[in-house]
């Protein structure tokens, strides 16, 4: 195949990148060829974790070994020399020959699975999340650096980019407008990985998970106070994600006046980058009766209107920034209505707060 026709061949294959579900394998093989490499792979990394890996040419035992163990010893994955979205990096730049010989990950990994030489497009590097493109050599090539400066090769990464940000605006215009939908109903919504690794939360959402009281996030991952509680949500996480099944729990909430409903179901394939298993979660408040309306906790708590409007939003999963963006007035304003309430109404906490709203009668 002649150069163009191999670089026309990788282009089109990238522009599919933002269908629901890309053609790894065409992706993959073609970027393999217009690269020089023998393999090439998909990595998603999900906190220190590999959370999936798609793959054209590479030896499934090298694969599991790289996911399994040797992906915390990757040159290219160390803080130290981290790059921004769009860089390339290379072993044979990271690791000089002097050092080859006695780095754990080239002889362990590189040279047992008959690798001489790795390198990777970062295609996204945030804080909890890195996906890029991997491409091995069983011989190392010294001129790989000055042709992955090439026209030819920048035009690809562009491209790749570009494709991958319309695949992310997809997403979060997908979210966005859930969110929307759901705060119409009274409900929250969230996105999670099979881990439990929280990937997006509606407003609403994180005022749920603001209570402390059911339903939490804790080091970036779903939980629950209670042990057991949290076994059978990250159990129902796992399920919702392999099976594809709908799965239902309720959880008691005596902080909030209810029980929290919990619906997980497996996530749209557009939400994800490559193939991870991604879950959608809804979730609904049932409080314990009709919440007053704030003309009745105005009279009853003895607060202004203004303020009774603020802790009606409150008590029915509206946070507060969404309140001020509703009512157009500043968010400063709305906090200190808060804070005159918990004054007034001699609480300490926001959950109070709705609990005594929750009390009182339509």
């Amino acid at each position: 195949m002649q150069p163009d026709a191999v670089l026309r061949s990788a282009l089109e294959a990238v522009h599919h990148l933002s269908d629901p579900d890309p053609p790894w394998s065409a992706i993959l093989s073609t970027a393999s060829r217009l690269v020089g490499s023998d393999a090439a792979v998909l990595i998603v990394f999900e906190g220190t974790g590999v959370v999936d890996v798609q793959q054209s040419g590479a030896d499934a035992a090298a694969v599991r070994d790289y996911a399994e163990h040797f992906h915390t010893e990757d040159v290219m994955t160390q803080s130290n020399v981290a790059k921004p979205e769009g860089s390339w990096l290379d072993t044979q730049a990271l690791l000089p020959k002097p050092l080859r010989e006695r780095n754990a990950y080239y002889v362990d990994f590189m040279c047992k699975h008959r690798m001489r030489q790795l390198y990777s497009f970062i295609i996204e590097n945030g804080p909890d999340r890195r996906t890029s493109f991997g491409f091995q050599r069983a011989s190392a090539w010294d001129g790989l650096s000055s042709f992955l400066a090439s026209d030819r090769i920048r035009a690809y990464s562009q491209a790749v980019q570009l494709a991958a940000e319309r695949r992310r605006a997809q997403a979060a215009s997908w979210l966005a407008a859930t969110d929307s939908a759901f705060d119409a109903l009274g409900e929250a919504s969230c996105l999670v990985h099979g881990t439990g690794h929280v990937v997006h939360a509606s407003p609403a959402a994180k005022a749920i998970f603001d209570t402390r009281g059911t339903v939490v996030v804790q080091g970036a991952r779903l939980s629950h106070p209670n042990a057991g509680e949290r076994e059978r949500l990250l159990a129902a996480v796992l399920r919702a994600a392999g099976a594809g099944r709908v799965e239902r729990l309720a959880f008691r909430d005596s902080r909030c006046g209810g029980p929290l409903h919990v619906e997980l179901t497996c996530a749209n394939p557009a939400l994800r980058f490559g193939r991870e298993p991604m879950v959608f979660i809804r979730l609904r408040r049932a409080a314990a009766g009709p919440l007053a309306s704030p003309d009745l906790l105005s009279q009853a708590l003895d607060i202004t209107l203004a303020e009774a409007r603020v802790l009606h939003a409150l008590a029915t999963g509206v946070s507060l920034n969404d309140f001020a963006l509703r009512r157009g007035v500043s968010i400063h304003t709305v906090r200190k209505q808060v804070a005159m309430m918990m004054v007034k109404m001699d609480c300490t906490r926001q959950v109070d707060l709705v609990r005594a709203a929750l009390r009182v009668g339509p």
